[in-house]
C-alpha cells in the first residue's frame, strides 16, 4: 500500500513538473513574439509613414520608388506581423484559459479579426508596389495615372489598418481585465491595457470619421497601450509567471 500511495505521489509530481515546464514555454513564446511585434510594428509603420506624403502622388511615387527595397521590406514585416498575431491570439488564449474561458476567447477572437483584415488590406500595399514599378517604366499621363492609382492603394490601406486597430483596442480591453484578474501578472499593467485598448478605439475611430479632440494628440491616446504591452512583453520574458497554489497550472 505504502509503495502504490509512494508511486502515486511520484506519478503526480512529474505532472506537475511537465505542466510547469510547457507553462514556462508557453510564457517564453509569448513574450517572444510580443518582442518581434514590438520591433516590427515600429519599423514598418514608419516606412509607410517616411515615404508616402499624403496628397501628393508623384512625391510618394519617387519616394518609393528611390527607396524600393525599404519599401519591399515594410510590407513583408506586415506580413510577419499578421502570422506572429496569429501565433500570440493562440498563446494568449493558452496562457489565460485557466483564468476565463470565455474572456480569453473573446479577447483571442478579437485579436484574430484584427489579423483577418490586416491580412486582406495588405493586399493594396502589393498593389501600390506593382503599380509604382509600372509608373517608372512609363512617363507622362500614364505614370501619373498609376501614381495616382497606388496613392489610392496605399491611403485604402492606411482607412483599413485603422478600421483593424478597433479590433485590435478591443482585445485590449480583455486583455487587460485578463491580467487585471489573473493574480500573477502585476495589476497596473492591466489597468494600463485596458485604457490603452480604450485610446486605441476613440484614436482609430476620429481619424476613420475625422473627429478632432481639440488638440489633443494621438500619441497620448496610445501611451497607455504602449506601456502596458512593453511592460508585459518584460515581465514574460525576464520575470515570468510566478506559480503558487493561487495559480491554474495544467488546466
Amino acid at each position: 500500500m505504502t509503495t502504490t500511495d509512494s508511486c502515486g505521489v511520484q506519478a503526480n509530481v512529474t505532472v506537475q513538473y511537465v505542466h510547469l515546464d510547457s507553462l514556462k514555454r508557453l510564457v517564453r513564446t509569448t513574450g517572444l513574439l510580443y518582442l518581434l511585434l514590438a520591433v516590427l510594428g515600429m519599423f514598418s509603420p514608419l516606412v509607410l509613414e517616411a515615404l508616402v506624403v499624403p496628397d501628393d502622388p508623384a512625391t510618394t511615387a519617387r519616394r518609393i520608388q528611390d527607396s524600393r527595397e525599404l519599401f519591399m521590406g515594410s510590407l513583408l514585416g506586415w506580413i510577419v506581423i499578421v502570422v506572429a498575431d496569429i501565433a500570440l491570439s493562440v498563446t494568449l488564449y493558452l496562457l489565460f484559459k485557466p483564468i476565463s474561458r470565455a474572456l480569453s476567447l473573446v479577447s483571442s477572437a478579437l485579436r484574430l479579426t484584427y489579423s483577418a483584415v490586416l491580412a486582406v488590406f495588405l493586399l493594396p500595399l502589393y498593389q501600390a508596389a506593382a503599380l509604382l514599378g509600372q509608373a517608372g517604366r512609363v512617363s507622362g499621363q500614364e505614370a501619373a495615372t498609376l501614381e495616382l492609382a497606388a496613392q489610392t492603394a496605399l491611403e485604402t490601406f492606411s482607412a483599413s489598418f485603422l478600421l483593424a486597430l478597433v479590433f485590435f483596442g478591443l482585445h485590449l480591453l480583455f486583455l487587460g481585465a485578463l491580467l487585471y484578474r489573473s493574480g500573477y501578472f502585476p495589476r497596473f499593467l492591466g489597468v494600463l491595457l485596458m485604457f490603452g485598448g480604450l485610446g486605441y478605439i476613440l484614436d482609430s475611430l476620429a481619424r476613420l470619421l475625422m473627429v478632432d479632440f481639440g488638440g489633443l494628440p494621438g500619441g497620448l491616446l496610445l501611451a497607455p497601450a504602449v506601456a502596458g504591452e512593453l511592460g508585459l512583453t518584460a515581465w514574460l520574458l525576464f520575470r515570468g509567471i510566478q506559480t503558487s497554489s493561487q495559480v491554474p497550472i495544467g488546466q
